[in-house]
C-alpha cells in the first residue's frame, strides 16, 4: 500500500469521522501535503508505507522545520503520527517511524531579513552559476512573500512570461494565490528559462546519481545559503524561511490593508495575521500619521 492509498483509506475510518469538522479540514490539509513532498528523491505519495523509515521520517522532519519552524514540524510530526498509528492499528506497520525522531524544543523565532541584507545576498549569489538557484529561491521568497517549498516546487507551467504572472498553490493549505511578476524577477527568470527550460522545474536540482531533475532539495538549499551567507557576511542565523515573515512584517510596516496581504500571502483569515503585528515606532508613526489626515 502506498502513503496516498494509506491516507485515502484513513479519511473513511470511524475515527475520522469522530473528529470535529475543523480538525477532519486541518487533517486533510496536512496529510494531502505531505503526499507532495519529495524526501530522498521520491514523492512520498508514491512511497510504500512498509518503506517509509526513520531515516525518511527525519528528512521529512527537518524539511518542515527548515521551512517553516520547530513548532509547525513538531504539529505536522504529530499528524503524521496519527496516521502511522492508524496503520500500526491494523498490523500494516509494526512501529510508527515518526515517534522515533528526536523533536526538537519549539521556541519563537523572532528573525528576519532587513532589505540590505538581501541585497547583499543576492549581489553575491548571481556573481556564480552554481549560486544562481538558490538567489532564485531568495528573491522569490521575500519578493513574493511566499514559503521555500513552493518556490523549490514552482514548474514552468505555472509561469505566464507573457502576462506578467506566476500561480502558487501553497502546500501548506492548498490556498492558491496569483502575484504579479516584478521587473526585476522578470528579468531572472527568462535568462532562467533559456537555461533550464528543457525539464519541469524553475529552479532545478540535477541528481547525479540517475540524470534527473527534481526541486532543489532543503539540504542543498541550506549548504549554497551557508556559503552565500559567509561570502557576504551575513549573519549566520538567517533562513530562507524567514523571508516570508519578512515580507509579511514589511507590508504590514507599510501600511498595507490585511485583506490585500492576504491575497498575496494565502492566509485563511485576517487574524492568522495577527503573528506579523509588530508594535513599533515606525508602525505607531504611521498610524498616528493616518489619523491626522482624516
Amino acid at each position: 500500500m502506498k502513503y496516498k492509498d494509506a491516507v485515502d483509506k484513513y479519511f473513511n475510518t470511524r475515527h475520522f469521522a469522530s473528529l470535529s469538522v475543523s480538525s477532519q479540514r486541518g487533517y486533510e490539509a496536512c496529510l494531502s501535503s505531505f503526499s507532495r513532498m519529495s524526501v530522498m528523491g521520491k514523492k512520498i505519495s508514491n512511497i510504500d508505507i512498509q518503506k517509509i523509515n526513520v531515516v525518511i521520517c527525519t528528512e521529512m522532519y527537518d524539511t518542515w522545520e527548515a521551512e517553516t519552524s520547530t513548532s509547525n514540524a513538531n504539529h505536522n510530526a504529530r499528524v503524521f503520527s496519527v496516521l502511522m498509528n492508524y496503520l500500526v492499528s491494523l498490523d500494516l506497520l509494526i512501529l510508527n517511524p515518526m515517534a522515533r525522531v528526536r523533536k526538537r524544543t519549539s521556541t519563537p523565532r523572532s528573525v528576519i531579513w532587513t532589505h540590505d541584507q538581501v541585497m547583499k545576498f543576492l549581489d553575491v549569489a548571481f556573481t556564480k552559476f552554481e549560486w544562481r538557484n538558490i538567489g532564485m529561491i531568495v528573491l522569490m521568497c521575500y519578493e513574493w512573500g511566499q514559503r521555500p517549498v513552493d518556490i523549490r516546487n514552482l514548474k514552468w507551467d505555472e509561469v505566464d512570461l507573457d502576462e506578467r504572472f506566476v500561480t502558487i498553490t501553497q502546500s501548506k493549505r492548498g490556498a492558491v494565490v496569483e502575484l504579479p511578476i516584478p521587473d526585476n524577477i522578470f528579468e531572472m527568470v527568462t535568462e532562467q528559462k533559456k537555461d533550464w527550460d528543457f525539464q519541469p522545474y524553475v529552479v532545478p536540482y540535477h541528481r547525479a546519481s540517475d540524470g534527473s531533475y527534481r526541486p532543489l532539495t532543503v539540504y542543498n538549499m541550506t549548504a549554497l545559503l551557508s556559503e552565500v551567507k559567509a561570502i557576504a557576511g551575513l549573519p549566520d542565523e538567517l533562513r530562507v524561511g524567514d523571508l516570508r515573515k519578512t515580507a509579511i512584517v514589511q507590508m504590514i510596516e507599510s501600511g498595507v490593508d490585511h485583506l490585500a496581504i492576504q491575497s498575496v500571502s494565502g492566509h485563511k483569515s485576517v487574524a492568522s495575521l495577527n503573528p506579523y503585528n509588530k508594535f513599533s515606532l515606525k508602525t505607531a508613526k504611521l498610524a498616528l500619521d493616518k489619523r491626522k489626515r482624516v
